[in-house]
C-alpha cells in the first residue's frame, strides 16, 4: 500500500488534527467502529460517505458483495444517520439503520434503530460535564405497513439505566451503573496520567465479581497505539489491537491479536489530494481472505 502525503497539505489543513478523517479513541466503546472526525467532516463540507464491500480469496478475482454502507452528516460534522444494507432490497434482511439526534450541547440525545426486529430507541441524558447519566431503551410500535418508515404508535420502555460518577483522586474516577430498581450492579474505574491520557479501565460486576480490564498505550504523537482487553482477569486470555499513523495523524494500519496469534491486519487508504477516506482493507490471517470496503464521499 502507498500512503504518500503532499507536504503542502500540512499547511493547507490549518492543523494536523483537521487532517485526520478518522479518529481512534481510547474509550469503552466498540474499537472496531469507525469514528469520523467531526472537525474534518465539517471543514471539508462532507455530506455523506458511502461504501461497498468486496472480497478477494486466494486464486480468485476480486468480487463485489451485496453489502452497502452509508453515513450522513450535518453541517457541524456530526453523524445523523448510519445504514448497513445486506442482501437484495426487499428481501426482509437487507437493512439496519440508526438515526442520531443531538441536544443543544452537541451530545447524542437519542439513537433510533430500525432492523428486522422493529424500531427501537436509545435515549441518553447527560450532566453538565457531558457525561451520560441515564439511558432508556424502548421499543416503538410502527402503525405503518412500511418497515422502513416509522409511523409511531405505542412506545414500550424495556430498560432504564442510570450512571453516577465518583472522583477518587486527581487521576482516577469511577462510573457506577444502577438498574431499574436503582441498585448498583457494575463499576468501571478509569485512570489517566498527569497529562490527561486514559491509561486503564477496570470493569467489575458487583454480583458475580467478574472483572475485566482494558489498557491503553500511545505513540510519541499522542495517538492511541494499542489497546489490550482482558475480558476476565482470572484467565490469561487477552485481545490486543495496535494502530500505526502517518505524519498527519491518519491511521494507516491496524492489527488484531488474540494472545500471541494474529487474527487480522487492516490498512486504510486515503485520497492523496484531499485525504478523504478511500478504502479499508482487512486480511483474515486464518483464511487469507481479504475484505475491502471502498468508500465514496459526497460534498455539500
Amino acid at each position: 500500500m502507498n500512503h504518500r502525503l503532499l507536504p503542502c497539505l500540512l499547511f493547507l489543513s490549518g492543523s494536523l488534527l483537521q487532517a485526520q478523517a478518522l479518529l481512534v479513541l481510547p474509550d469503552a466503546e466498540d474499537p472496531d467502529a469507525l469514528h469520523f472526525n467531526e472537525r474534518f467532516i465539517a471543514r471539508n463540507r462532507v455530506a455523506s460517505i458511502s461504501g461497498e464491500r468486496m472480497v478477494k480469496r486466494d486464486g480468485q478475482p476480486m468480487r463485489t458483495e451485496p453489502a452497502r454502507y452509508l453515513y450522513r452528516f450535518d453541517e457541524q460534522g456530526r453523524m445523523t444517520y448510519a445504514n448497513n444494507s445486506f442482501g437484495n432490497p426487499g428481501t426482509g434482511r437487507d437493512t439496519t439503520s440508526v438515526t442520531f439526534t443531538y441536544d443543544t450541547a452537541g451530545h447524542v440525545m437519542s439513537r433510533l434503530r430500525n432492523d428486522l426486529a422493529g424500531h427501537f430507541s436509545y435515549r441518553t441524558e447527560h450532566d453538565a460535564e457531558g457525561r451520560p447519566v441515564s439511558e432508556t431503551y424502548s421499543r416503538i410500535e410502527n402503525l405503518g405497513t412500511d418497515r422502513y418508515s416509522l409511523l409511531p404508535g405505542v412506545t414500550t420502555e424495556i430498560s432504564d439505566e442510570h450512571f453516577r460518577y465518583t472522583t477518587i483522586n486527581d487521576t482516577t474516577w469511577r462510573k457506577t451503573y444502577f438498574n431499574y430498581l436503582d441498585l448498583p450492579y457494575r463499576e468501571e474505574t478509569f485512570t489517566r496520567n498527569a497529562r490527561g491520557y486514559l491509561l486503564t479501565i477496570a470493569d467489575r460486576y458487583l454480583i458475580s465479581e467478574r472483572r475485566s480490564s482494558t489498557v491503553f498505550t500511545y505513540d510519541e504523537g499522542g495517538h492511541l497505539a494499542s489497546r489490550t482487553d482482558q475480558r476476565d482477569i482470572s484467565k490469561p486470555d487477552t485481545v490486543k489491537r495496535t494502530w500505526v499513523y502517518d505524519q498527519a495523524g491518519n491511521v494507516v494500519s491496524a492489527e488484531l491479536w488474540h494472545g500471541d496469534r494474529q487474527k487480522h491486519r487492516e490498512e486504510f487508504m486515503y485520497e492523496e489530494q484531499t485525504m478523504l477516506l478511500k478504502a479499508r482493507l482487512r486480511k483474515d490471517m486464518d483464511t487469507g481472505i481479504i475484505h475491502v470496503i471502498r468508500y465514496r464521499t459526497e460534498l455539500r
